[in-house]
């Protein structure tokens, strides 16, 4: 399948709504949606379901979108804050959690990982040996035609920290994206920091 034909699902989507007006508001949100082409979903929140939504590449847009509304660096903190408020609506609104709380820590990690991988559509998890496991996001919407001095896909950072928070504690590790495409590097790859 065409990136251009890959689609996002309503969950991905009214969780993005939903952590961007918590984030700048509804007014904040309101603009940032119209501006993208896609005031519908705003005036009208797709459900938290698993079906298809908005392509990928108007999804990236929204994205876009904040950066155009807080300039480019305020957008990389917005994205991360957006990104832990997004993964933490999806799994208390979908009680993804309840299905593996009585798992090991770095298995109930990489199961929370596995579902970011399947409610986004992107990247895979690779797994590791005693140790959490990383993400790679080879389709990464965020950078594609970017070019950045630094690793700049703090939306994902955002998710992966509600995961490790949610799992090992909010002192034990920070998520760190090591390879940025708008970087030149070959993939977006995150792995968790001890703190």
């Amino acid at each position: 399948m065409e990136d251009q034909q890959k689609r996002a699902t309503k969950l991905a989507i009214r969780a993005s709504l939903d952590g961007i007006s918590d984030i700048l508001g509804a007014n904040g949100a309101k603009i940032v949606f119209r501006s993208a082409g896609l005031l519908d979903i705003f005036e009208n929140p797709p459900d938290y379901s698993w079906d298809p939504c908005i392509t990928i590449p108007e999804q990236a847009r929204i994205y876009t979108e904040i950066a155009n509304l807080v300039g480019f660096r305020g957008a990389l903190g917005v994205w991360r804050r957006t990104g832990y408020t997004v993964m933490k609506r999806v799994m208390e609104e979908m009680r993804l959690a309840e299905q593996f709380k009585d798992l090991p820590p770095l298995e109930k990690f990489s199961r929370g990982l596995g579902l970011f991988v399947v409610g986004s559509g992107k990247g895979k998890v690779v797994q590791t040996e005693g140790k959490p496991d990383e993400f790679d996001c080879f389709d990464c919407m965020h950078c594609a035609g970017c070019d950045f001095d630094r690793a700049m896909c703090t939306h994902y950072e955002g998710f992966i920290q509600y995961i490790a928070d949610a799992t090992f504690g909010k002192d034990a590790y920070i998520a760190r994206e090591v390879k940025c495409m708008a970087k030149g590097d070959d993939t977006c790859y995150f792995q968790l920091v001890e703190k």
